[in-house]
């Protein structure tokens, strides 16, 4: 089963001098049986990798497909379990 995720959103943040500091990206994808993904999430500069001479590439360096690839990376990492626990919390424990 596979389904189709796009970016419905693209926003940059910025620092006080003007440089991009991270972006938040809205992801959304579904599939044929009415299934769906919603997702909200930020890149920032740490996520952007090195560049080829090793120091640390910018938003400059980058375009918005390559930040809109790093996150549908992110979003698969989020997705696929780790182990068989669950990781959900509820605030209701029962005593």
């Amino acid at each position: 089963m596979a389904m189709n995720v796009y970016m419905n959103k693209y926003q940059e943040d910025y620092d006080d001098k003007g440089n991009i500091t991270g972006a938040e990206l809205g992801m959304y994808g579904n599939d044929k049986d009415g299934e769906y993904v919603s997702a909200n999430l930020v890149i920032k500069t740490e996520d952007l990798g090195k560049k080829d001479d090793g120091t640390a590439k910018t938003f400059d360096d980058v375009s918005v497909t390559e930040v809109k690839d790093l996150a549908k990376q992110k979003l698969i990492t989020y997705l696929v379990p780790t182990d068989n626990k669950a990781t959900t919390t509820t605030d209701n424990q029962n005593s």
